[in-house]
């Protein structure tokens, strides 16, 4: 196996300080360096170009799925207990089937009923 040749190295250490410097996450002195190489480096200038490109699409999409999240639970955070589901029978059982599946219910269930009987033990007695 024959290792790749100085130039092809050199080349991926280039690419992945431009994605480094376009993730901001070089010390602000690299960025000056790179920054400075990017003026008088062509080939590493296309580079730093394609990486921001590339992640704008990204930063793009996430920034809508964000503010749709956001918009979805602002509409949930808004929605009143007064809603049409709190007012239908179905509405009524999800609330019940949310309290018999909490933990907080049981255990407090449980809590009261071993206070009940410790009440009870220590009267008797």
């Amino acid at each position: 196996m024959t290792l790749p040749d100085r130039e092809k190295r050199s080349g991926l250490k280039d690419e992945v300080l431009a994605g480094e410097y376009v993730l901001g996450a070089l010390s602000p002195e690299a960025n000056a360096a790179l920054a400075k190489r990017m003026k008088t480096d062509r080939q590493f200038a296309a580079m730093v170009r394609r990486w921001q490109e590339n992640l704008g699409h990204t930063v793009a999409s996430e920034q809508r799925n964000f503010s749709s999240y956001m918009d979805a639970s602002t509409a949930h955070a808004l929605r009143r207990p007064d809603d049409k589901l709190h007012r239908t029978p179905y509405g009524r059982f999800a609330i019940l089937s949310a309290l018999w599946n909490s933990v907080r219910f049981w255990r407090l269930t449980t809590s009261a009923a071993l206070l009940w009987a410790a009440v009870l033990l220590f009267s008797v007695a």
